[in-house]
């Protein structure tokens, strides 16, 4: 927590109001009111729409830029009598805010925001103990109490399943929260008094924390099993060391922010041992300002380039760091250096966005010296892997107009769209949900769905629940190694579902339940990578069917697969698609039947 901001406020209250009087006097409230330009980035700042001390930042399907206003700073808590806080949202493509929401009365201030697939914003109040959400179609609100008094619920993600977790910073639990069930659960923390901060889901959806108190400074997970662990950052943390935010990386390693100490970490989770500091690194920064009495690193993101970004609010900079560990920091001075804090994030083409608290305003600084993701007609993608040991993704044939057995559509995907960091809404205006819309593994390239920079199993779901069902898609893996490539039947989350799938050497339709996978019939099927092939596969009553065959070519006469199972009545239709090795996967069309 910022607990040394009091003495910065009053070093910058005098340049905090000269700076606003200049500010208003030439721009106006919202106008651009600065710019600066270095050799790695251009950056500008924009006066918020009339709320106060923004935090938490984040982005909606059109890449609209949401900022959590709670109008106070928790240090770590606001008044009592500060009215309920605001949501703003600014539209880059316009160059201005778009919309402001009030939060209602009863409601207390929001410091960060998530998006859940269906499109709605959740946050979490401290100040009143509960966490909310916005319908912004509706423009309604619910609110949700924690179950432990005075627990300070501060950060939110949302995992793969819906499911709204959240961080309880004045205690040493964190929560969840099932919006279909309305149940609350809190899970401790072994350490005591660790004060969760920062939060966010892996591919695996395990649960990954920030524990905050410089007594404890460790980095805590929730397995998707249910284990609670601990990693230790040092054995001997001192004072200044304040875990903040985390940024969840496409390998899977977890950085943080180091809070007072100057510097940032990581977790390499391949190497990382419970209860001590395996695979632990700390990389520490410059310090560019001799008199602003130290360094405080909070928000952090990453970008698909390559590179971590993070900002420190006393020193006034924001900068970037290369993810393989190696090379050097680059830094640049925060447009108006008035706190620039936990409001960092990265969006689809790579803009760094961040909040400057003090000064009232959003900020964005877009790289000079490395492009954003490219329209749909630049080849190839920027937002593919740059490491050149990873092949570029194949070509695929245009898919041909599936004929699919009789039936209601359910849900279809072209993927004919601009290009853009996750899979967003489908052609037919329904959203994704599983991983495409929270992993940075999902994009949209050159009209086509497709996953790179991965190394698990990742789930696109599209859709209503459904019972007797069909799903029919194209598709190819640059690489069958460690790899598959599958559609998925009664899929309720990420460990229930019917999966068929081809390996590269045969058609698999598998099943599992309550986490344990079974194989339920197997045929051989040749398949070369880097070339694109259709999968059918189908369930009616308890009967599982399954095809496969190059795209572009007929469509087998009758089932390759057929297998009879029980165990899973209905549920969502999709995608689970395995990455290892830098495969790249790419999908050319999807439909979803019943």
């Amino acid at each position: 927590m910022d607990k040394r901001k009091a003495i910065c406020n009053l070093v910058v209250l005098g340049s905090v109001l000269a700076s606003m009087v200049v500010a208003f006097t030439l721009f106006g409230k919202d106008m651009r009111s600065s710019r600066a330009q270095s050799p790695g980035v251009t950056v500008t700042d924009f006066w918020l729409n009339g709320g106060q001390e923004p935090w938490g930042v984040t982005f909606d399907s059109k890449g609209n830029v949401w900022v959590a206003v709670p109008g106070c700073d928790p240090a770590p808590t606001c008044s009592g009598s500060t009215p309920p806080g605001k949501i703003e949202v600014y539209n880059p493509a316009a160059s201005s805010w778009i919309k402001t929401y009030q939060l209602p009365a009863g409601f207390g201030q929001a410091l960060f925001l998530a998006f859940d697939a269906s499109g709605n914003v959740w946050f979490a109040m401290p100040m009143s103990n509960s966490i909310g959400t916005l319908n912004p179609v509706t423009n309604t609100y619910q609110q949700f109490a924690v179950p432990t008094a005075a627990s300070g619920p501060w950060d939110i993600a949302i995992d793969h399943s819906g499911n709204i977790w959240f961080t309880e910073h004045y205690t040493n639990k964190i929560g969840k929260f099932n919006p279909s069930t309305l149940q609350m659960t809190e899970f401790t923390t072994p350490a005591a008094n660790s004060q969760p901060y920062g939060i966010g889901v892996d591919a695996s959806n395990n649960i990954w924390f920030t524990e905050n108190n410089s007594a404890v400074a460790q980095i805590g997970e929730f397995t998707a099993g249910g284990q609670m662990n601990e990693y230790k950052i040092r054995d001997n943390p001192p004072g200044g060391l304040t875990p903040h935010l985390l940024t969840i990386e496409p390998n899977g390693n977890i950085w943080w922010t180091e809070g007072w100490v100057g510097m940032i970490g990581e977790l390499k989770v391949s190497q990382a041992v419970p209860g001590t500091t395996n695979g632990v690194t700390e990389y520490g920064y410059p310090a560019t300002c001799t008199t602003c009495g130290g360094t405080h690193a909070s928000g952090i993101a990453f970008d698909s380039n390559g590179l971590i970004w993070f900002d420190d609010s006393v020193q006034n900079i924001f900068g970037s760091f290369p993810d393989t560990g190696t090379g050097s920091f680059s830094t640049y001075a925060a447009p108006t250096p008035q706190h620039p804090h936990d409001g960092l994030n990265v969006d689809s083409q790579n803009r760094i966005w961040f909040t400057e608290e003090f000064a009232n305003k959003l900020a964005v600084a877009i790289q000079n010296n490395l492009p954003p993701p490219p329209s749909p007609t630049v080849s190839p993608s920027p937002t593919m892997s740059p490491s050149p040991t990873v092949s570029p993704s194949p070509t695929v044939p245009p898919s041909p107009t599936i004929t699919p057995t009789p039936g209601t559509t359910l849900a279809q995907d072209t993927f004919q769209r601009a290009n853009q960091q996750r899979w967003g809404n489908a052609s037919d205006g329904l959203t994704w949900g599983g991983d495409a819309n929270n992993s940075s593994v999902f994009s949209i390239v050159n009209n086509t769905g497709q996953l790179s920079k991965g190394a698990s199993i990742y789930n696109a779901v599209l859709g209503p629940i459904a019972t007797d069902s069909e799903v029919i898609f194209s598709g190819s893996l640059s690489s069958f190694k460690y790899t598959n490539l599958g559609a998925v039947l009664h899929w309720k989350d990420s460990n229930n579902w019917y999966k068929a799938y081809i390996d590269g050497t045969t058609l698999v339709v598998q099943k599992k339940v309550n986490g344990t996978t079974t194989t339920l019939k197997t045929v051989p099927f040749a398949a070369t990578a880097g070339t694109s092939y259709s999968i059918d596969f189908s369930i009616v009553g308890t009967t599982l069917s399954a095809n496969a065959w190059l795209t572009g070519t007929t469509k087998p006469s009758g089932w390759m697969v057929t297998a009879t199972d029980s165990s899973l009545s209905s549920g969502y239709c999709g995608l689970r698609i395995q990455l290892q090795n830098g495969a790249i996967a790419t999908i050319s069309s999807f439909q979803a039947l019943s």
